[in-house]
């Protein structure tokens, strides 16, 4: 196979192009591909997938003898260019996807890696390339399509205020954290250290992106979070609210990363300000709402807002719904008028109930697919697969009220 074929099905890997047979690989993908890996580590890499392999077999499928592929494999689970995992004793590796995976890793490392900067500033413009090229490509695709990728969590003074309906477990951040007994805190914001190598970043806290349970410990494991108590971890989540930052978790209804986003740097709220795709998150269960009778028209709101979705008309405080995520940071802003509380937002959807249905929800709603032909965790088929997982795939299990 020639170096362009080798680099080439590479990059059809990262866009999941067996899956998505019409999507486009384009110049900037392969250019960052090039620069990430030689033409040997590509070569083992598309022996690879997203399902752990050990070495014997990755040697096998990239037809290489073991001796040669396994300190590959090894140094690029070093590089936390892929990811290394022991089963059953035995050590097993997988293709990260770029984001989230190499992005992050990539970004956490520099921290620790200045001598070399050059890698990591050349890396973040080559990715922003991407991401850049790959919104453009994927707006038209994404309308019309439901894809909540992530989803807001309202800070909880907003919800202190919140009248008429009762928020459920999944909505209270505290709840969340209440179901777990790991905590850890990435002392590096992957999207704001890009944003800074670019030139462009806002200064904002770096050590609010979080997580929790196995994935908590297992980045712990890896050297690339640390852990902490629930109050630190309640106490980071906290000033990162004073600082103006949203609240993002998975899209589950017991998430496990946890992060502070702002609109400037955030990759996925990126998406949705800049390249206005609606759907790229869950808005949360609220949306803003404000008593004009009250308003004062003191300007506080239309300050924090993260999406500008507030504006003052006549010197009244004016909501535009659809760019309201129902994040609260204007409630609190309100202290003295209380002119602004949350209520519930019509339609809302309530999250996943697990990574496998999940994934199967974005893969049919990608697809087009207008009847549930994929296994959840609600048929027998999601059922099993969810309980042979290795890991657990949620958090703590969250138990819905009784009707």
């Amino acid at each position: 196979m020639s170096s362009l074929k080798i680099y080439r099905s590479l990059a059809e890997k990262f866009v999941f192009k067996g899956m998505f047979p019409n999507v486009l690989v384009t110049d900037s993908l392969l250019a960052l591909v090039k620069f990430l890996f030689d033409e040997q580590e590509a070569k083992v890499l598309n022996a690879l997938s997203f399902a752990p392999k050990p070495a014997k077999t990755v040697a096998r499928y990239a037809n290489l003898p073991l001796e040669t592929v396994r300190p590959i494999l090894e140094d690029l689970g070093d590089r936390f260019m892929i990811l290394r995992l022991t089963m059953a004793g035995v050590p097993v590796y997988n293709l990260l996807p770029l984001a989230p995976g190499i992005f992050e890793s990539q970004m956490i490392r520099s921290k620790s890696d200045a001598e070399n900067a050059p890698f990591y500033r050349e890396f973040a413009r080559l990715f922003e390339d991407v991401y850049h090229e790959y919104m453009l490509y994927f707006k038209d695709k994404a309308k019309g399509k439901d894809l909540r990728f992530g989803r807001i969590v309202p800070i909880e003074k907003s919800l202190e205020s919140t009248t008429g309906v009762m928020p459920l477990a999944t909505d209270r951040y505290s709840e969340i954290v209440e179901r777990n007994r790991s905590f850890s805190l990435v002392d590096v914001c992957a999207c704001r250290t890009h944003q800074e190598y670019l030139g462009q970043g806002c200064g904002r806290a770096m050590h609010a992106c979080s997580a929790m349970g196995w994935l908590a410990d297992m980045a712990i494991d890896k050297n690339i979070a640390r852990r902490v108590s629930r109050e630190e971890f309640l106490d980071a989540k906290a000033a990162a609210v004073e600082a103006g930052l949203v609240n993002m978790v998975d899209n589950l209804e017991d998430p496990m990363q946890v992060c502070s986003c702002c609109t400037c740097c955030c990759g996925v709220m990126r998406i949705l300000k800049e390249y206005n795709i609606p759907t790229i998150i869950a808005k949360s269960h609220f949306e803003a709402s404000v008593d004009a009778d009250k308003c004062i028209g003191c300007n506080q709101c239309v300050e924090i807002c993260p999406m500008e979705a507030l504006s003052l008309v006549d010197d009244k405080a004016v909501i535009n719904h659809t760019r309201c995520i129902g994040c609260g940071l204007c409630v609190p802003k309100c202290g003295k008028a209380k002119a602004i509380s949350l209520k519930e937002r019509y339609g809302h959807k309530p999250p996943s109930k697990d990574v496998l249905a999940y994934a199967a929800e974005r893969i049919e709603e990608l697809k087009g697919i207008q009847k549930s032909l994929l296994p959840r965790l609600t048929l027998g088929a999601g059922s099993l697969l969810y309980q042979l997982s290795p890991k657990q795939l949620t958090g703590p299990r969250y138990k819905p009220p009784k009707s």
